[in-house]
């Protein structure tokens, strides 16, 4: 018995692995240029690694957009020491590596704790290495902060750690994460409610970190007094055609495909977006009775909707920011957590629901997903290179005072001097 147990536990560790690597795997070759190419991305160029250069070590108490983006200045005060020409690759293999940790967390050993089947963790894990609609906040380290929250979801929610080194990974996640960026404002409630479901030394610690860091970020927010965009364009059909297109059809067809439904007589009267909506509201309601763990995913949904729409930042022009968020890689960023648990939700009541209406409709848009919204959104159009390297040798070999300008992606440019 005790051979045939250690042939068991053998299987499901290299069944682990390999599904590891496929996770790697699957998000390098959906988008390799970001890391055989690595250039800065957004504030990359524009704040990280310049105000790393600058100002140092107190670079990490400066806040941007009003609160801190402690993992983004981390690997900026990494990188400063080296060349130019190195700067964009550590950002991007950083960016890579968090990208993939929520997978690799949930399918790992720790994982069984959230979710016992070993083959439903892989599933989930893999679809969210392959999710649809995610081109904006795709392995770059500016956007970290979004897979940030959902790792710092899963520990919270996982068991207590049994190891030192499991102690020292979710201590240092979960600080990490509680200082980059605001989600420890909404991730606290949810720790909270975890305490009072289970009183252990494991989820007091976690929810001492995440509330430290929400308090740190709220005074800092506070601050800053940033407020509601003017022209939010909210509205309850708003939101709806927001949460149908952008997360629901964008994962099943693919981004790419919404204007050719936004077309549609029954699209612009309002009609199929509560179709649409009212399918998804049944099957995430359906999961949240079924699965305690996806009671508290749904929770933390629903509070991060209501923080990110509620506070976005503004559109360039006077279009409604709700309406101009329906345009296909338009901050999207803001509902990528949401679409992560949509795609959850659609794998697990497929998989793993019994037999019945909710199953069928669950299996029904997977193989849609499967066969249509993720191939059709595989792989991310690579940016045309516009002489990052050639300008980044010459910034490397200048002398002291050269002023140069390099490209940054997307379509923008940043000037440093040496």
């Amino acid at each position: 018995m005790l051979s045939s147990l250690q042939r068991t536990v053998g299987t499901e560790r290299t069944i682990i692995r390999i599904t590891m690597l496929l996770c790697c795997v699957v998000t390098f070759v959906r988008w390799p240029e970001l890391l055989l190419n690595a250039q800065f991305w957004g504030e990359d160029g524009w704040n990280w690694w310049p105000e790393a250069r600058t100002i140092g070590l107190p670079s990490l108490w400066l806040p941007h957009t009003g609160y801190l983006q402690t993992i983004d200045r981390i690997v900026a005060l990494i990188a400063v020491p080296f060349p130019l020409t190195y700067g964009p690759t550590i950002f991007a293999t950083a960016a890579f590596i968090f990208q993939v940790l929520p997978a690799l967390f949930l399918i790992s050993s720790r994982g069984a704790s959230l979710c016992p089947s070993l083959f439903l963790r892989c599933a989930i894990g893999l679809a969210w290495c392959a999710i649809p609609n995610a081109r904006e906040g795709y392995c770059n380290l500016t956007n970290t902060q979004w897979h940030l929250c959902i790792l710092s979801f899963l520990i919270v929610m996982s068991g207590a750690p049994r190891r030192l080194s499991e102690w020292i990974f979710d201590c240092s996640m979960l600080t990490i994460g509680a200082l980059s960026g605001p989600f420890s404002l909404v991730l606290a409630p949810v720790a909270a409610l975890r305490v009072w479901q289970e009183r252990s030394r494991a989820s007091i610690i976690r929810f001492g970190l995440i509330a430290v860091g929400a308090v740190i970020q709220g005074l800092l927010i506070h601050a800053t007094q940033r407020g509601v965009p003017a022209n939010l364009g909210a509205s309850p059909i708003a939101f709806v055609r927001l949460i149908s297109s952008q997360v629901v059809l964008a994962l099943t067809v693919g981004h790419t495909q919404l204007p050719s439904w936004y077309a549609l007589g029954l699209w612009q009267i309002g009609v199929l977006p509560w179709i649409i909506f009212l399918v998804a509201l049944w099957l995430s309601v359906s999961a949240m009775y079924r699965w305690p763990v996806m009671r508290m995913a749904l929770f933390l949904t629903v509070l991060l909707l209501a923080a990110c729409l509620s506070h976005p930042l503004e559109s360039s022009d006077d279009t409604p920011v709700w309406r101009a968020m329906l345009i296909p890689d338009a901050g999207v960023r803001y509902l990528s957590d949401t679409c992560v648990f949509w795609i959850t939700v659609v794998v697990v009541q497929a998989l793993a629901a019994p037999w019945g209406w909710t199953k069928a409709a669950a299996m029904a848009i997977l193989a849609i997903m499967v066969t249509t919204g993720i191939p059709r959104d595989w792989r991310m159009p690579a940016d045309p290179d516009r002489g990052f390297y050639t300008i980044a040798h010459a910034y490397d070999k200048a002398p002291k005072g050269s002023s140069f300008t390099v490209p940054v992606r997307p379509n923008s440019q940043a000037t440093y001097i040496k």
